[in-house]
């Protein structure tokens, strides 16, 4: 029983176990893009169907007073050109990076 109440020395020391080496990198550009666009869009979704924030409701988009077809072709776009925008950039900046490493 005396020797389980004993604590190895290693296992004890937890800065062993954290290294700042893996921690002290910065996030790659895209990443920070995914998070702070996806905070953008969750207070805009928030905004645009909460009905006590900005006036949505079912009721109105199934009589049609909702959105336009116009506004519908915005959003379609928007949600399909920036992504995929922002994906080819990243890669062509991936590509560049790696030629110049290389």
């Amino acid at each position: 029983m005396a020797e389980q109440q004993q604590l190895d020395p290693q296992l004890d020391d937890l800065s062993k176990l954290e290294s700042p080496k893996e921690t002290a990198n910065e996030l790659p550009v895209g990443w920070l893009i995914l998070f702070w666009g996806l905070i953008v869009w969750g207070v805009w979704y928030a905004w645009a169907f909460t009905p006590g924030l900005g006036g949505w409701s079912q009721t109105q988009d199934l009589e049609g007073g909702g959105a336009s077809m116009g506004t519908n072709v915005l959003a379609t776009l928007a949600f399909t050109v920036i992504p995929a925008t922002a994906a080819i950039l990243l890669i062509a900046a991936q590509r560049r990076k790696g030629k110049k490493q290389a």
